[in-house]
């Protein structure tokens, strides 16, 4: 009797107390190719016109991922740490590192819209679902003719947002930018919650979620916006950046030493390197 008690605590203790060292498995986790590498956990979300976006809220210097111009990795940036401490050429190549991903994205994003463009305006016949995305984009870039609709669905260099971005948030440095992910200094008119004031003055500046949301905004502003007609007729015409730069004259009350001011940064920091960059998709060639 007791040899049968003995054997049937021996059976319990080998099936229970192996159960109090047996680690869980860990949650399976969709993350970045090994180059680069990203050691953080991110956020994947599906788009239309990529297949991942990856999200990187609040990075510290060594998070953000160095580009890598002929594979650019769809990053979005939110609440970048302030640039300023760094090196003055350390800073602007992590300021690049930081935009350039938004960049690429919302520009493929505008073009997509301009490709749907084009194609219905070549087609004698367009479906319910192509007259409903048209209208869309008439709503969205607020004109029913289509010629000046074609005029104002299209990108915008990247030398050219790199520079504007550089200057208004003083590479990464401006306290906008920082906590509100406003990388252009872009003002804010309408009531709404998602707004900083400037300080010592009563205007206020708008906040986004992510840095992406900022450029698609500033490149909606220079789309639909009454001050840069000139800029989107040169760019319709094939204008090189020069021309383009010259037709920002409006952007800033500085004028003419705002157009120069862009043609300097451009060309001392060769940012139309940056114009032949484009994104990796991962798990596409």
């Amino acid at each position: 009797m007791r040899e049968i008690l003995l054997l049937f605590v021996t059976a319990i203790i080998v099936l229970i107390f192996p159960v109090f060292f047996i680690k869980k498995p860990e949650p399976v986790r969709r993350i970045l190719p090994k180059k680069p590498e990203i050691k953080k956990e991110v956020k994947v979300k599906k788009e239309e016109i990529i297949n991942f976006i990856f999200y990187i809220e609040n990075p510290d210097i060594k998070e953000i991922v160095p580009v890598n111009c002929n594979k650019v990795v769809p990053i979005v940036y939110s609440h970048v740490m302030s640039l300023e401490r760094l090196p003055v050429k350390k800073r602007k190549k992590k300021f690049i590192d930081v935009l350039l991903p938004e960049i690429l994205i919302a520009n493929e994003k505008v073009l997509k819209e301009r490709e749907f463009l084009l194609r219905v305006l070549r087609e004698q016949e367009i479906s319910e679902e192509e007259k409903t995305e048209l209208e869309r984009l008439k709503k969205k870039y607020r004109t029913d003719d289509l010629k000046e609709l074609l005029e104002k669905v299209n990108s915008v260099p990247v030398s050219l947002i790199l520079a504007q971005g550089a200057i208004e948030s003083g590479w990464g440095t401006s306290r906008f930018f920082i906590e509100g992910n406003n990388v252009f200094g872009i003002y804010v008119f309408r009531p709404t919650n998602k707004k900083l004031k400037a300080r010592n003055n009563d205007v206020y500046l708008k906040v986004y979620d992510d840095i992406l949301q900022s450029v698609e905004d500033y490149i909606y502003n220079l789309n639909v916006g009454w001050a840069y007609e000139e800029f989107r007729k040169a760019r319709e015409k094939g204008a090189n950046l020069d021309s383009l730069i010259r037709a920002l004259i409006y952007y800033s009350t500085e004028r003419d030493n705002y157009v120069r001011l862009l043609e300097n940064v451009i060309e001392k920091n060769h940012l139309t390197l940056y114009d032949s960059c484009f994104l990796y998709i991962p798990g596409k060639r």
